[in-house]
């Protein structure tokens, strides 16, 4: 396990933001907003690359329809946030309250989520992708019809998950804490190098995706 960053600061030091507009090119700006009160802010629609949100509290916040690559939310608080229809791309989520949020339709890829906890939450069709999920808390989350892919369960508690219709690739759930009441099935029965050639479709798309981002992001000359 990393070590942890010490990121107390005083509060004449926390970066606050006064408006949702301010908190936005704030965070496009990669401004560090530890510990700054984010609670129900509309944030929808949110394009960034390397927000600092370490122990930001978004309770109630609203960034659904967003792409968020590389984001920190080390033990932000996220209660009750909306973060549906959402793409996180790598980042890191370690110890991030997600308890009650709605991540319905939403892909975490890539993402660090050690000890984080998504109890209650909703993850209806959501999709984890080669996601760190040791010692993660699912208890009473919805995950029906989720796909869960080559990431890491050890020490997940998976009690009352609601995991109908999930289907999943490369998990082992022998190594959760409590494995889900029913184990999902395959997402599809392939060979290892038909889903070597998947996944490296996948990251080419998601690398078009971003250049384009900042490609139109790029100052004309």
């Amino acid at each position: 396990m990393s070590q942890e960053i010490k990121i107390e600061k005083k509060a004449s030091e926390v970066i606050q933001p006064g408006s949702a507009k301010e908190a936005r090119q704030a965070i496009r700006e990669k401004k560090d907003l530890s510990g700054a009160v984010l609670s129900g802010i509309e944030l929808k629609n949110l394009t960034s690359a390397g927000a600092v949100l370490r122990k930001t509290d978004l309770s109630g916040a609203d960034l659904s329809n967003s792409l968020l690559i590389f984001p920190n939310f080390y033990r932000a608080t996220m209660y009750s946030t909306a973060i549906h229809n959402t793409v996180i791309l790598g980042g890191d989520l370690v110890r991030t309250n997600f308890n009650e949020a709605d991540l319905s339709e939403s892909a975490l890829i890539g993402v660090e989520a050690r000890e984080a906890s998504f109890e209650n939450a909703n993850l209806r069709e959501a999709a984890l992708v080669r996601a760190n999920l040791q010692d993660t808390n699912f208890t009473n989350a919805n995950l029906a019809n989720a796909r869960l892919a080559s990431s890491d369960v050890t020490g997940a508690d998976f009690t009352d998950a609601e995991l109908s219709g999930a289907r999943a690739y490369k998990i082992d759930w022998s190594k959760a804490k409590v494995p889900p009441t029913v184990i999902p099935e395959p997402i599809l029965n392939l060979p290892n190098w038909a889903w070597a050639i998947i996944a490296g479709s996948v990251v080419g798309i998601i690398a078009l995706v971003i250049y384009a981002i900042f490609r139109k992001k790029k100052p004309k000359a």
